[in-house]
């Protein structure tokens, strides 16, 4: 995580200045007409990943057959997946937003809220305890709004797993977010951040569970470090109503609800103080996210050879929805996929099922040597995914996973072969098929096969199979959890 540092003079200075988290329509058009094979892929949006049960080698073809199969497995079988690469299974991700509750009173007025320092931890650790004498570490919060201390103590700290400090200053009425993981055994979150314009009040979160599920909404009062007199004098406080870091009285007394502004010195009550509650904590859990890597294995052959990826279409859902079945005939929206790589009537009708989460299309072709990458999000019960693309020089070829279960964490790559959609000839005639080759979009001679893997270029028409054909698996998938 990268921590970023704000000093007690930026502070001053950025509160001075400040008081003077698309969608595409359905592709109907052939996308592919006039492709250049020497085009660098487009990094573009999101997603693709597969059955846990196909991941066990990183160097196997898959069968039609055997991913039709291993594609029903029940999701429990998969539950034990565990490696030692990216995000391990045990990892959740958390949004916390501190919302600033205190009044507007003016410009550098009321109580803007230091940068909050936080840390998701195991139960052994404890940030500050009300009730006990505050660390030097929280002390430099609470009196200077200084949180490097803190955050050289939780690098250094076993019982920490991730530990970070917020991006700016939250002005009354302002809020500011940022992402925390955890992994079993350090489910606990600490916050700490100072009220800056008072001797050494602060306020925060001490060592609470984070929830499973959903969000949890926390209201924190403020608390006196006990660390420093409250002095409420301009020359003892760091804030914009006085600008004095680093000066105060010391004191030794226990971490205690602040008793707010008193009015007994330099600071007006009405203008610097406030009532209940000073920070409103939102903690929210969010679901599983993964990197996938779409790489084109067959051979480069020259310009417009070879076998370009369409665009593909990806979507994440529910068990018991299918993008293409291997032995089924396939779905009309398949079929527009594998024979003329047209996406739109597939995209509408995983788009109108409500055991579909998300349905995404690829921003561009995928030229043989090179790759795109997505990034796909799960909720529980939509942890499948399907996704169906065209080899654009064939008749009705294409290649994808269906219905396959996300991997708990880590890292897994695999490699698939080729299917024929089994509805249209393989005539290999250039006034048939629409890619690069032939630019023949929407012909071709109907049959009513069933989809089966694909034989390859055999050379019965006007394709070379030294030009446009392939050996093997024509793609491969890697995929990382990263959240």
């Amino acid at each position: 995580m990268k921590l970023k540092s704000f000093t007690l003079l930026a502070l001053v200075a950025v509160l001075a200045l400040g008081c003077a988290e698309d969608e595409r329509s359905p592709q109907s058009a052939n996308p592919i007409a006039g492709i250049d094979s020497n085009s660098e892929a487009v990094d573009f949006q999101r997603l693709t990943a597969e059955d846990e049960a196909l991941w066990s080698s990183t160097s196997a073809v898959v069968d039609p057959e055997a991913a039709d199969f291993l594609a029903k497995r029940s999701d429990d079988d998969h539950d034990d997946v565990d490696d030692h690469h990216g995000v391990p299974r045990s990892a959740r991700s958390y949004e916390v937003t501190v919302e600033n509750l205190t009044v507007a009173t003016g410009p550098g007025a009321s109580q803007p809220l230091s940068p909050p320092v936080f840390a998701s931890h195991n139960r052994s650790m404890r940030m500050f305890h009300v009730g006990r004498a505050a660390s030097e570490e929280l002390a430099a919060i609470a009196q200077d709004a200084d949180g490097s201390g803190m955050l050289d103590l939780l690098g250094s700290s076993d019982a920490v797993h991730d530990f970070g400090q917020g991006g700016g200053v939250i002005l009354p009425g302002s809020s500011d977010s940022f992402e925390v993981e955890t992994l079993a055994g350090a489910r606990r979150l600490s916050v700490a951040f100072m009220l800056v314009n008072t001797n050494d009040g602060f306020s925060g979160l001490d060592s609470i569970r984070l929830p499973r599920h959903g969000s949890a909404v926390v209201d924190v009062y403020a608390y006196d470090a006990g660390s420093e007199v409250n002095s409420e004098l301009a020359a003892d406080i760091p804030g914009p109503c006085c600008g004095s870091p680093g000066m105060g009285t010391p004191s030794h007394e226990r971490i205690h609800l602040h008793e707010g502004i008193r009015g007994d010195a330099d600071l007006d009550a009405a203008t610097y103080g406030w009532n209940g509650p000073v920070a409103r904590i939102t903690i929210r859990r969010l679901e599983p996210a993964y990197s996938v890597r779409l790489e084109n294995l067959t051979p480069a052959t020259g310009a417009g050879s070879s076998q370009v990826f369409s665009p593909p279409v990806i979507a994440t859902h529910a068990r018991g929805m299918h993008m293409f079945r291997v032995g089924h005939k396939a779905s009309m929206g398949m079929t527009k996929i594998a024979e003329d790589a047209i996406n739109g009537p597939m995209v509408a009708r995983f788009s109108s099922s409500p055991r579909v989460l998300d349905v995404q299309e690829g921003g561009g072709v995928i030229v043989p040597g090179a790759y795109d990458e997505y990034v796909v999000e799960t909720a529980p019960g939509f942890r499948r995914l399907s996704m169906g693309f065209m080899l654009v020089n064939t008749n009705d070829g294409f290649s994808g996973v269906d219905s396959f279960f996300l991997p708990r964490g880590g890292r897994r790559s695999h490699t698939f072969r080729a299917y024929d959609a089994g509805s249209e000839k393989n005539t290999e005639l250039a006034t048939d098929i629409p890619g690069p080759c032939c630019g023949s979009p929407e012909m071709g001679t109907p049959t009513e096969e069933r989809i089966r893997r694909h034989r390859g270029i055999l050379g019965v028409g006007d394709l070379d199979p030294d030009v446009y054909g392939w050996d093997g698996a024509v793609m491969k998938l890697t995929i990382t959890r990263i959240r």
